[in-house]
């Protein structure tokens, strides 16, 4: 999914929400919709080793062109942040605001990858990751050559 339509869909949800959440907690479920993705920039700076933000959206428009071959993990997308949410809830509603936000993301995402055909291409799990990345057919994300950065 791309950033405009976890905005649109952020925003959509803070406003169905807004009528049972406090200002904050409306903020905070907007946000947490859109700031799970931050992830994605994690990815980026391990696998190509840059920091350009501009870098990061190209090598994951590069990746989706790649999609059917990838096998990644996206951290904050996993069962155990989640559950790591869950249980800080218990200390704070905060963090099960951020849950909730972090479950409608992943609606979308899972939508999306369903959609596309490519559902198991994302681990779920950190424990499932570490698992399957070792199978010969667990292929992680590619690695563009230098040149693909001098590309306008």
């Amino acid at each position: 999914m791309t950033w405009k339509t976890h905005t649109v869909q952020a925003a959509i949800t803070a406003a169905a929400a807004s009528g049972y959440l406090t200002a904050a907690e409306v903020a905070a479920l907007f946000a947490s919709i859109i700031l799970i993705d931050v992830d994605h920039y994690f990815d980026f700076v391990v696998v190509c080793g840059r920091y350009s933000i501009r870098d990061m959206f190209k090598f994951h428009r590069y990746v989706w062109e790649h999609k059917y071959g990838i096998y990644g993990l996206n951290v904050f997308h996993t069962l155990e942040v989640f559950a790591a949410l869950f249980v800080l809830g218990f200390l704070n509603r905060y963090f099960w605001i951020i849950l909730a936000g972090f479950v409608m993301h992943m609606a979308l995402d899972l939508i999306s990858l369903l959609h596309h055909g490519i559902i198991f291409n994302r681990a779920f799990s950190i424990i499932e990751y570490l698992i399957r990345r070792r199978a010969p057919s667990a292929n992680g994300y590619p690695v563009p050559d230098e040149a693909f950065w001098d590309e306008p």
